[in-house]
């Protein structure tokens, strides 16, 4: 027997999740029978994002620790793909013009950064704090300033997935414990647009409609992925008619993003387009689809990459739509999100990496059984090995993963992401069917309102009837 619980309290994980209750062994086990769940979930998150906030530093130190032949030794090739070490940010920091202190987006050539510009205006202030010295030194200093920044955004982005659930806070630990932290923080800058995210989320979920475009415009200037979130919400938000309240968030996100980007975009257009412009013009990358057949001698022209990573755009917003208006109660804006954001990366030109933890904040969102998130977290780990390892195998023919396994593991990682998003979609389907068969209207209206809005995130959609709904026959 459970104990019971109102909605105004916070819910035990080891309650819902087996693998949750196994690993609690090591702190006294399960909740148990007669116990009383937490305070209130107005003031009860604070508890579980503080203990959290604790672990994910410990999880960062282990992600320095697995660098620690780099930050001795430098990085050099093939030496920090054969050790796991490798990060964009050193690298970046020495061959960008950042070591030189150029401001980017003004200059082309070593000035240029191939970053958005958000990102580029990040990583040029933290160029500013390293000190003289030697070139080792130097990126020495750059990724660890850059490792306590990690860190700080880390923190931000368990509170404010806590502070987002709050009836649910400890679902925040899929942020903090993610295996793939310890792989994937401290190979670029991603986190910084993942937190601007997740904060625009948790604003559109408390109805501040202006502060949620404010951030989400930041973090799209930051990483281009949060286009995804925006239309996401624009789904679920016609299906419950409240496209004035979208059209806002729509109209402040393109707003600040222009305010961002428009001054670099009149001093230098060159230096501020390239970053796009080289998108436009890849062919296939690491991690992608796309390259398997390349990694078998059968080359896809880069036109056609382009066509079909578009193409998996259009796909994200066809299967994002049939999930916000065809499901028969409405789905949370995360599961809209994670299931979009899945097909954007399946089909894109690459898949980084660090891609991970773009998903990380919405797995956590959606609360995602442990097994599955170690599942797929698993397959990242590895795969993340694989791709240095193979790198390597470029510089040294013998010591380094061929192409077929390298493909075969590319290939499961994405397998793994599809999996992921399975299990989120049948278990949702699962809690939106409505009894009907079995109750009678009033019964299921009497349900549904004490059981209150399923979407914590939903914000100004929360609470309203279905406008737009679409039934297949």
């Amino acid at each position: 027997m459970r104990p019971s619980t109102s909605p105004d309290q916070t819910v035990a994980p080891t309650l819902e999740d087996p693998v949750a209750a196994a690993a609690s062994q090591v702190a006294g086990g399960p909740l148990g029978r007669y116990a009383a769940i937490g305070r209130r979930s107005r003031d009860g998150w604070q508890a579980a994002a503080a203990v959290l906030s604790g672990l994910v530093a410990v999880m960062v130190a282990l992600a320095v620790a697995q660098r620690s032949h780099c930050v001795r030794t430098g990085w050099s090739t093939p030496d920090q793909f054969w050790h796991a070490c490798y990060s964009d940010l050193p690298l970046v920091f020495q061959t960008s013009g950042l070591a030189t202190g150029t401001l980017p987006y003004l200059h082309n050539g070593a000035g240029a950064l191939d970053q958005p510009v958000g990102s580029g205006l990040a990583m040029w202030v933290m160029a500013l704090l390293v000190p003289g010295g030697p070139v080792t030194t130097r990126q020495q200093w750059y990724f660890g300033l850059w490792a306590v920044l990690v860190t700080v955004l880390l923190v931000l982005l368990v509170i404010v997935t806590a502070a987002s659930v709050r009836r649910h806070p400890w679902k925040a630990a899929h942020v903090a414990l993610s295996p793939v932290i310890v792989t994937a923080s401290l190979v670029s800058v991603d986190l910084l647009g993942v937190v601007l995210t997740s904060v625009g989320l948790w604003a559109w979920g408390r109805r501040r409609v202006p502060l949620a475009g404010l951030v989400l415009g930041l973090a799209i200037a930051t990483r281009t992925y949060p286009l995804v979130i925006v239309a996401a919400i624009g789904l679920v938000a016609v299906r419950g008619g409240r496209l004035r309240q979208w059209a806002a968030l729509a109209g402040v996100t393109l707003a600040t993003w222009l305010l961002v980007s428009l001054p670099w975009l009149v001093v230098n257009a060159d230096g501020f387009l390239s970053t796009y412009r080289r998108w436009w013009g890849a062919g296939a990358g690491y991690g992608s689809l796309w390259l398997v057949p390349q990694l078998f001698d059968h080359d896809l022209p880069v036109g056609a990459v382009t066509v079909l990573a578009v193409m998996g755009w259009v796909a994200a917003l066809v299967a994002g739509a049939t999930l916000a208006l065809a499901t028969q109660r409405r789905p949370a804006v995360a599961e809209v999100a994670l299931l979009m954001l899945a097909i954007v990366l399946v089909t894109g030109k690459s898949v980084p990496v660090q891609a991970c933890l773009w998903l990380l904040p919405l797995i956590a969102l959606v609360g995602v059984r442990w097994r599955d998130h170690l599942i797929w977290a698993g397959t990242e780990v590895v795969y993340s090995v694989a791709v240095w390892l193979y790198l390597a195998g470029l510089s040294v023919k013998d010591r380094g993963l061929p192409s077929g396994p390298y493909a075969g593991l590319l290939l499961a990682r994405l397998l793994a992401l599809g999996w992921l998003v399975t299990q989120v979609v049948r278990v949702a389907r699962a809690r939106w069917a409505l009894p009907e068969d079995e109750l009678g209207e009033t019964e299921v209206a009497e349900q549904e309102r004490l059981e209150g809005e399923v979407d914590e995130l939903a914000g100004p959609i929360a609470g309203a009837e279905d406008r737009v709904l679409v039934r297949f026959g």
